[in-house]
C-alpha cells in the first residue's frame, strides 16, 4: 500500500511505479488503487486480482529461482519442533565439511503441508502406518513418557497413570491413544492437561513439572542430560512413526552429500 516502498522494492522512480499501475488500470479497463493524498488503497477489483494473481506470482518467482540460485544453497525444510531441536543444533557439523554451503531452513506446523514447496531436502514425518511410498527413512520416532524429576519425585505412585497430568500437544492426542494402545491400557482414563501448539513448547511446560509428555529421546537429549527430564518408570517405549527425507526434483551434488550426511548423523543415533 505504498508507491515508494513499491519503488524501492523495484529499483525504480515512485513516478515509473504510477506510470505502470495507470497503464494497467487501462489496458484492464478498471480501477485497480484508490488514491488520496500519500495513500494508496485496493479497490474491490484490485483486491480479487491480486488474490487470483499471487499464487501464479510466486510459482513463476519459484520457477525462476530454481533456475538462477547459486548451487551452494541448500533449501531444507522440516517441522519446526524437528528443526529446533535436532536439525539446526547439527548443522555445523556439516557446515565443517561443507564450509560454502549456504543452508535455507523453512519450517511448518501443519503436517499436510510438509511436501508443498519447492525445498532441495523435506524432512517429512508420517505417523505409524500411514508412510506413503517413493520417500526414504531417516529414522523411526521411538517415543516413551518423560516427565521432571520433581513432578515425579511427589508422585505416590508413578505407575498410577491417572494421577499424572498429560500435557497434550498433538491433534486429538493421537500419540497418548496410540501409546495407551500398544502398551495395553485400553480402560485407562488418562488425565489430560495443558494443550501446547509446539512440541517445543510442550516440553517446556514438562520441564516445570505441569505433567508427562511423550517424545523420542532424541527430542529431548538436552533435558535428560542436564536433568530436567527423566523417563517415567516402568513404561517401555513404543514407535509412534517415522522421519522421512524427500528430495526435490533437480538433485545436486550437494543435495547429495547433505542426503548421506544425515543418514550418517542418523544412524549415530543407535
Amino acid at each position: 500500500m505504498s508507491i515508494k516502498l513499491a519503488a524501492d522494492e523495484l529499483l525504480v522512480t515512485p513516478g515509473a511505479v504510477s506510470h505502470q499501475i495507470k497503464s494497467l488500470e487501462r489496458s484492464l479497463g478498471t480501477q485497480l488503487f484508490v488514491r488520496s493524498n500519500n495513500a494508496i488503497e485496493l479497490t474491490d477489483a484490485g483486491v480479487r486480482l491480486a488474490q487470483k494473481a499471487l499464487p501464479g506470482l510466486q510459482l513463476l518467482h519459484a520457477s525462476l529461482g530454481d533456475v538462477i540460485r547459486n548451487t551452494n544453497v541448500l533449501r531444507v525444510r522440516a517441522s519446526m519442533s524437528f528443526a529446533v531441536r535436532w536439525l539446526i543444533p547439527k548443522l555445523y557439523l556439516f557446515k565443517a565439511k561443507n564450509p560454502d554451503a549456504n543452508i535455507e531452513v523453512e519450517t511448518f506446523f501443519d503436517d499436510a503441508r510438509q511436501l508443498s514447496g519447492s525445498a532441495d531436502v523435506t524432512i517429512g514425518y508420517y505417523r505409524e502406518g500411514e508412510r506413503p511410498t517413493g520417500v526414504r527413512d531417516l529414522f523411526d520416532d521411538v517415543c516413551r513418557p518423560y516427565l521432571s524429576p520433581v513432578l515425579l519425585s511427589i508422585l505416590a505412585d508413578p505407575c498410577d497413570l491417572v494421577t499424572i497430568p498429560a500435557i497434550q500437544c498433538a491433534k486429538g492426542n493421537w500419540d497418548w491413544h496410540l501409546w495407551m494402545e500398544k502398551s495395553g491400557m485400553h480402560d485407562v482414563d488418562l488425565q489430560f492437561a495443558d494443550r501446547f501448539d509446539s512440541d517445543d513448547a510442550a516440553l517446556r511446560a514438562a520441564c516445570v513439572g505441569l505433567g508427562m509428555i511423550l517424545s523420542s529421546s532424541f527430542m529431548v537429549e538436552t533435558e535428560l542430560s542436564d536433568g530436567r527430564l527423566v523417563p517415567l518408570p516402568e513404561c517401555a517405549e513404543f514407535n509412534a512413526g517415522c522421519y522421512t527425507l524427500q528430495v526435490g526434483e533437480h538433485e545436486t551434488n550437494l543435495t547429495r552429500r547433505f542426503v548421506r550426511w544425515l543418514q550418517e548423523i542418523a544412524k549415530s543415533r543407535h
